[in-house]
């Protein structure tokens, strides 16, 4: 998804909504006159004999809000659908302030449509998938009517996607990093004489000079480059976005969970940005703030940000067009690891399971995702108006206002293997840097944890998780920003919190559904 949207708890289902809510459901299927004989057979044979002699029109669900030119395009998309299958798409979206509660009244009202995009536990997938909802996805099913994309999507993404064996999506395919990097003063690097940035203790390095020459480090503390450099992760749905509890990414032999409160790392971090906080690395009145990230480094209250890589490589830019002599560049405190890959499953599209065309719908998909005229079209709109293309394998935009890059949930079917990226007129050395940490991060790609794709549902510990939510704030935030008087003390009262909010009860159901989770692997 647009990485501007950062994940949200999905909505938990009512229990009202009953095996009933699939009887009745109709697929779309307009059916007009058949194209010639001819025409028909040829096409029949390239889609693996499936009868396209009836004109069919799917409809479509995305989540956000429909661009200016949004139907112009898609107009031109149906111009290559209608030749090649015999069928057209017409779209609706749920905006981002709706989706959650109008997703599952699609399913429960017996709205009439055959595609939509979803994506694991922000975007409703296992909760639909346990309502039924979704159209099942054998392999017979995907060699036969999408052979293309199941030579696209990897194996891991798959597994990722699958429920009780069996996949309800077809995963998007692009590796998206789950790993933080900083956008920093380059200038303030050189004057303090740091030449990289690339583990713990140089980042270290660099906030208390930063500190000693009365200037802001960050907005706060690295607490994610911490855990990251300990090779561990955050797990999905656990409490706080996941941060209280975490994995062992880097080792997939490694089944155990990290809860913070058990594990000595995290006393030693926080004794750290006590230290880090009192030399005056960031604004004592962080947790006051409600300014956002990029804020201080571009305004130069702040010689850095921690954020995505794109995210950041986006403000450093802005900052250097500013001010050139900042020289602001990207570094990696945790270089030395393999990256992880965010889930495939982040992103995806399903079938309804009262499609009366599943198979054509299947045969659309196969489109959206592999052929590059279309997947163009969905990623940027139409040449020559929206955006050239430059080469084989770059874009330029013309018109970013009225469609967008990525900017209408085209995210379920991005393909890595025919995905164009941005051409640089003026190339800088912010960008070669990016470019050169992109190609290094693709190389190293780790390996798969089972837990990567794993998303907690914390049905069963409601009362539990508002309670350790609440505790949040008042106890874990300072402690992580070392805004406290005394840590020992505090992590204590952080304990007593946790303890009697019922974390171990969080736990056990975590790890009841975790264990579950791998057996079905």
């Amino acid at each position: 998804m647009k990485k501007s949207m950062r994940r949200v708890m999905a909505l938990l289902l009512s229990a009202v909504i009953t095996t009933g809510m699939l009887g009745g459901c109709g697929g779309s299927a307009e059916k007009t006159k058949a194209p010639a004989q001819g025409a028909v057979e040829q096409q029949s044979e390239k889609n693996n004999g499936a009868d396209i002699s009836e004109h069919v029109e799917l409809k479509m669900y995305l989540l956000g809000d429909r661009t200016a030119d949004f139907d112009e395009v898609y107009a031109e998309i149906n111009k290559i659908l209608e030749e090649k299958l015999n069928a057209s798409v017409s779209v609706d979206f749920l905006s981002w302030g709706e989706h959650d509660t109008k997703y599952s009244l699609l399913f429960s009202g017996g709205e009439d449509f055959d595609l939509i995009f979803t994506a694991t536990s922000w975007g409703h997938y296992e909760q639909t998938v346990a309502l039924g909802g979704f159209y099942p996805m054998s392999e017979e099913f995907i060699k036969t009517y999408a052979p293309d994309i199941w030579n696209t999507v990897p194996e891991i993404a798959w597994n990722q996607a699958k429920i009780d064996g069996t996949a309800y999506m077809v995963p998007n395919y692009q590796n998206e990093f789950g790993q933080d990097v900083l956008a920093v003063r380059g200038d303030l690097m050189e004057k303090y004489g740091i030449s990289e940035i690339k583990n713990w203790d140089q980042l270290l390095e660099f906030y208390k000079a930063c500190a000693a020459d009365g200037m802001y480090a960050s907005q706060k503390g690295p607490w994610y480059q911490y855990f990251q450099s300990q090779g561990l992760t955050i797990t999905g749905g656990a409490p706080k976005d996941g941060e209280l509890i975490l994995y062992h990414t880097q080792d997939p032999d490694d089944l155990s969970f990290t809860y913070l409160l058990d594990w000595d790392g995290f006393s030693d971090y926080c004794y750290q940005m006590k230290e880090l906080a009192d030399l005056g690395c960031w604004s004592p009145d962080v947790l006051n703030s409600s300014e956002e990230r990029q804020i201080g480094l571009l305004t130069g209250r702040t010689a850095g940000m921690i954020w995505n890589i794109g995210s950041c490589k986006t403000y450093a830019a802005e900052a250097n067009a500013a001010n050139p002599d900042w020289k602001v560049t990207l570094v990696d405190p945790v270089s030395g690891q393999d990256k992880k890959v965010n889930s495939y499953i982040n992103n995806g599209v399903a079938i309804n399971v009262n499609s009366k065309n599943p198979e054509r719908a299947m045969m659309v998909l196969n489109e959206f995702y592999t052929n590059p005229q279309i997947n163009d079209l969905t990623r940027f709109g139409i040449p020559g108006k929206h955006w050239e293309a430059v080469g084989e394998d770059q874009y330029k935009v013309i018109d970013e206002s009225n469609y967008g890059v990525d900017s209408n949930c085209n995210w379920g079917w991005m393909n890595e293997n025919i995905k164009r990226t941005e051409y640089i007129e003026d190339r800088t050395a912010l960008d070669d840097t990016y470019d050169a940490m992109m190609e290094e991060w693709n190389g190293r790609v780790k390996a798969e944890h089972v837990y990567d794709g794993f998303n907690f549902d914390p049905t069963n510990v409601t009362t539990q998780m508002a309670a350790v939510e609440a505790a949040v704030s008042t106890y874990y935030d300072p402690l992580i920003n070392g805004l406290v008087s005394d840590v020992e003390a505090s992590l204590e009262e952080l304990n007593l919190a946790m303890e009697s909010a019922g974390i171990r009860d969080i736990l056990a159901e975590l790890v009841e559904q975790a264990e579950d989770y791998a057996a079905s692997r």
